[in-house]
């Protein structure tokens, strides 16, 4: 677990909803499940020490279930855009937890920011340009496109050799920031490396960028 243990809501429990369900459990935190289906209720408790089985467009039944004492509420309802929203505007009048919500589709995301929520996602949308990043920018660990679509990405040392960071000038010259090096031969990483380390073949390097300058490196 990393961070503080939080307490979050996680409404709609098909498959996205318990697998993240599961996950943050397994992280440590203290998850209570929500779903209006009995089937549904019954296969999360076996994973969940808390399940409801309730109806989260009822802002009463929210209330009743403390729903604004957690820190997080999470909202995988995929049935209709309508109920998603109507969700939504439930957990933001209890003015309590912070707010992810799972989208259906880029509509149903751009209404969710414009309702100012903490977070919204389109998995499907999400996933893909993840994917098609990773097979262009082979080692890339992740994207962000929160702020504006930053990288991270391990990268080999070869060309690099023998020189220091200072002397590769990364940031100014491809606005490119290494976060972390594993030497050769190494299991761990160092993270935020002096800018005098000298390089050697076959470190690995985490850097972090725009995706086009990451294309422009040649370690």
């Amino acid at each position: 677990m990393t961070g503080k243990s939080m307490e979050i809501g996680i409404i709609g429990l098909g498959k996205f909803g318990l697998r993240m369900a599961r996950t943050l459990r397994d992280l440590g935190h203290t998850v209570i499940g929500i779903d209006a289906s009995e089937n549904r209720v019954q296969l999360a408790e076996e994973y969940l020490e808390t399940v409801y089985r309730a109806d989260a467009t009822n802002l009463t039944v929210l209330r009743s279930l403390h729903m604004q004492e957690l820190d997080w509420v999470v909202i995988c309802v995929g049935e209709s855009v309508e109920q998603s929203l109507n969700i939504t505007l439930n957990v933001q009048e209890l003015a309590g937890p912070r707010l992810l919500v799972k989208a259906s589709n880029e509509e149903h995301r751009k209404i969710l920011q414009r309702l100012h929520v903490d977070r919204a996602i389109v998995p499907e949308v999400d996933a893909a340009v993840m994917a098609a990043h990773q097979l262009a920018n082979p080692g890339m660990l992740d994207l962000i496109p929160k702020y504006g679509g930053i990288a991270i990405q391990e990268l080999d040392v070869d060309r690099w050799h023998g020189k220091t960071l200072v002397e590769l000038n990364l940031m100014q010259e491809h606005a490119v920031m290494v976060m972390g090096i594993r030497p050769a031969g190494a299991d761990a990483f160092i993270f935020v490396p002096p800018a005098r380390t000298v390089l050697q073949r076959g470190d690995r390097l985490v850097v972090a960028g725009r995706p086009a300058s990451m294309g422009r490196l040649r370690p």
